[in-house]
This record gives C-alpha cells, sequence and structure tokens, in this order.
C-alpha cells in the first residue's frame, strides 16, 4: 500500500538500516573474539610443546655439560642455576609480545625468536675474569656452536660478556653471560630499568632517566684487566 508518510517511511527505512549496520557489527565483533580465542589456543598449545622440548634439552644436554666445564676450574662458578630455565608464563608474555608487534608471525617462529630461554651466569674474581672467560669459551667450543659473543664492558650501561650458542643435536639456542661479582649485581640492580627501557610504551624522557641510572650504577663497577682485550664474535 502506498505509504502517505514519506518521512515517516524514510524514517523507518533509516532505522531498519541502522539495525542491520548493528547487527553486522555484532557479528564481526564476535568473529574476531573467536578468532582472539583461537589464537590463544594455538598459541598456548605451542608453547607447552616447545617448553617441553627445551626442557628437555636443557637437563639432558646443557645442563650437564655446564656442570662438568664448572668442575674444571673452582676459581669461578655457575650462579643462579635454579633460574637457568625462563619461567612459561614470562615466556608466554614475550611469545605473545613478539606476535603483537608482527601479525605475521606464528606462535612457532615467535617462540624461536625468545633467546634466553636457557641462560647460565659464570660469575669470576676479577683477577682471574679475562683469563677465565677465555678458558671457558674454549671448553664450550668444544661441546657447543658459538653464534654470538658481545663484549660490554667498554659500554656505560652494562658491564659485563654476553654469548649465546647452539646445541648441534637440535639447534637450540641458549644464554651465557660472564660476570664478576659487582657487575652481575649491577646487572641484578638495573634489570627491572633493562626491561622498561625496552618497552615500547615507555616515554623517552622515562627511557632517558632509566638509561642514566644505568650509567651511575656501573660507572663504579671495577674493570678487570685485560677484558677489553676480548673481542666480539663474529
Amino acid at each position: 500500500m502506498y505509504d502517505a508518510d514519506p518521512v515517516r517511511g524514510a524514517a523507518t527505512e533509516r532505522e531498519d538500516g541502522g539495525q542491520g549496520d548493528d547487527a553486522s557489527a555484532d557479528r564481526m565483533a564476535r568473529s574476531f573474539e573467536y578468532r582472539a580465542d583461537v589464537d590463544a589456543v594455538d598459541r598456548a598449545r605451542v608453547i607447552d610443546q616447545r617448553y617441553a622440548q627445551v626442557r628437555e634439552t636443557e637437563e639432558k644436554t646443557v645442563t650437564p655439560a655446564m656442570r662438568r666445564i664448572e668442575a674444571e676450574d673452582p676459581d669461578r662458578h655457575l650462579t643462579g642455576l635454579d633460574h637457568r630455565l625462563k619461567g612459561k608464563d614470562r615466556l608466554a608474555e614475550k611469545v605473545a609480545n613478539f606476535m603483537l608487534s608482527n601479525a605475521e608471525l606464528s606462535p612457532d617462529q615467535a617462540f624461536a625468536k625468545v633467546k634466553d630461554v636457557i641462560r647460565y651466569t659464570f660469575t669470576y674474581s676479577e683477577d682471574h675474569y679475562a683469563e677465565g672467560v677465555r678458558a671457558d669459551v674454549g671448553r664450550m667450543e668444544e661441546r657447543f656452536d658459538l653464534v654470538d659473543l658481545r663484549n660490554s664492558w667498554p659500554g656505560e650501561e652494562y658491564k659485563g660478556i654476553n654469548s649465546r650458542w647452539r646445541v648441534p643435536e637440535d639447534n637450540q639456542l641458549f644464554e651465557v653471560q660472564f660476570h664478576t661479582q659487582a657487575s652481575f649485581e649491577a646487572k641484578q640492580l638495573t634489570h627491572v630499568a633493562y626491561e622498561k627501557i625496552r618497552d615500547p610504551a615507555t616515554s623517552k624522557g622515562e627511557r632517558q632517566k632509566l638509561q642514566d641510572f644505568q650509567r651511575q650504577v656501573s660507572v663504579d663497577i671495577p674493570v678487570p684487566t685485560h677484558v677489553n682485550d676480548i673481542p666480539d664474535y663474529p
């Protein structure tokens, strides 16, 4: 039937169209929510599987080798061995952040970007540091493949030597840091600042203050003799 009130008809059409738009938006929101749930489940599954694999490599291969290396020199020791395996919750957080910053990463790829799932620290006396690091790097090269080594003693914000290694049998990466007692304590003291500096949400002004704090802590660390003779690799 012909509508004698064209204004009312137009309003009705607009209302119907608005309801259609709302329904479409609801469907889209449910779709995104479902996709997010599926992604979260898939990410958790991958983390559980990969974490189990990493733990097995750590327990059966890397830690026994590191303990044997430690036993070869009584003048230094492994520090913080109870924390050699990164916690699963912290690992899941890192994987999620990698995927958030790069939507093209799969959970497996994001997991592979976490370079310190397994990590160790050797602590030396200052007068034994340079000699001890060279000796331990040599011992480790007999069992593992050296990926990279960075000597940060010349820097202002962090003192120490960090290295990454690969297990030949399964290509699992792990980290080894080389410290004096003073540089290790400084690293522990500035860890929260370091994490905030790396956080993209940290403002430029706050980042500058945190970097100043790291420099203030590091400036008083005694520098071992001949430490600057240890080169980076590669």
